[in-house]
């Protein structure tokens, strides 16, 4: 459930670009956008990993990442000041990501038709030029996990039954 609330804010927005925190460990030289996974969006945990405290945007390297969400979320509107604010409770994506495509984990507010409204948390992954190549469901089992780990091996080309950590 998502209570709206309306709020006066006083201060401007101020916008900056971050480079995204590396989830990998450290390479001689900085990889390329084609060679790593980046992951945004409404991203707590990465492989049971607290990133909260890391910023919004991540470098990872290919392969099948566990991404929990957190539990509460919040967004104010540009144009009416309000703030809308859900208690969504952890999701979990697994999410078979490939070099050279971006990740993002964002939730999806349906109509606003009073104090409430119904909301879906859901993953896209696109790759380099922004085009959306593929649209993830949160897990549910421990099979979804292990089927992201198969896909992330065959396309990685380890073979069936091989997964990265």
């Amino acid at each position: 459930m998502i209570f709206v609330v309306t709020a006066t804010l006083s201060a401007a927005a101020c916008i900056s670009v971050a480079r995204p925190y590396q989830l990998y460990p450290p390479a001689l030289q900085p990889l390329a956008p084609e060679q790593v996974s980046t992951l945004t969006g409404y991203v707590q945990f990465v492989d049971d990993k607290d990133v909260s405290e890391l910023g919004g945007s991540f470098d990872l390297l290919p392969g099948c990442h566990v991404i929990g969400t957190p539990s509460h979320w919040s967004e104010r509107s540009p144009v009416s000041y309000s703030v809308v604010v859900a208690t969504t409770g952890q999701w979990t994506f697994a999410l078979p990501m490939r070099a050279g495509h971006r990740y993002r984990i964002e939730v999806i507010v349906g109509v606003v038709t009073g104090p409430t409204a119904p909301l879906t948390i859901k993953g896209y992954e696109s790759d380099l030029r922004g085009t959306q190549t593929r649209e993830f469901e949160h897990a549910t089992s421990l099979k979804d996990i292990e089927a992201c780990k198969q896909e992330a091996a065959r396309s990685l080309g380890e073979g069936p039954g091989v997964s990265r950590p």
